[in-house]
């Protein structure tokens, strides 16, 4: 099972303070574009940066909201060529500087990347706030990975049977860990999203081993003290 850390790209030093911590811990970092709507540092330019400088994989995300196809397939290039880890598509929040675009969803993106004939893995977002039938539908898009959201101890059965689904179509899983520490907590529960508590996390972790692909971190405003969590309890 991989370990990967959700990490959020606003500040470079905060950028350097984890990854020069963790980055041999971490099978890769996953990097967010403009979480909440609100603008941070790119995702592309921060994966980049994390290769040329540290050595490290990551995934950048790509906001479909504010991108029309020729920006999408731009991006795709830079992820080519310069040999990132892949790419994740999603609509994303609505922003609060400029307008939506909309131009292209997540599963058309993904179509249209296909036949362009990109070959770095792609993913996609699948909520387990659905029902079954239509979280299989969306992995019958056989996307190259999945992140999954909104995990919790009564979901199991569910994640398990979209994790059979997965595997059947060649896709990998990895399942968000929210941690529930700090600030952490005030902003999870005003997002509605499940979150793990430290002393639950040894336990979730061997449930979800044979199940899934990864896992990842999610510590937004306690990134260290997450870091430092996770390696406690890691199995």
């Amino acid at each position: 099972m991989e370990y990967v850390f959700e990490l959020v790209p606003f500040k470079k030093e905060d950028i350097v303070k984890i990854v020069s911590s963790s980055k041999d811990f971490f099978d890769y970092y996953t990097l967010p574009e403009g979480p909440g709507g609100y603008p941070g540092i790119s995702s592309i330019a921060t994966s980049i940066y994390l290769k040329t400088v540290y050595g490290v994989e990551s995934i950048p995300h790509v906001r479909l909201y504010d991108l029309n196809r020729l920006a999408l397939l731009s991006i795709a290039n830079a992820v080519k060529e310069f040999e990132l880890r892949g790419l994740l598509l999603l609509r994303g929040d609505k922003p609060i500087e400029g307008v939506v675009v909309n131009d292209i969803g997540s599963e058309e993106a993904l179509i249209l990347l296909k036949k362009k004939g990109y070959d770095f893995p792609i993913g996609l977002l699948l909520s387990l706030n659905y029902p079954l039938e239509r979280i299989i539908d969306r992995v019958s898009m056989k996307a190259d990975f999945y992140y999954v959201l909104n995990y919790s101890e009564h979901k199991f059965y569910t994640l398990r049977e979209v994790s059979k689904a997965a595997g059947k179509n060649g896709s990998k899983i990895y399942v968000f860990i929210l941690l529930g520490i700090g600030k952490n907590l005030k902003l999870f529960k005003k997002l509605g999203q499940p979150c793990i508590y430290p002393e639950e996390l040894y336990e979730t972790l061997l449930k979800l081993r044979d199940i899934v692909d990864g896992i990842i971190l999610s510590s937004p405003l306690d990134p260290v003290r997450g870091v430092n969590i996770l390696m406690k309890y890691a199995i």
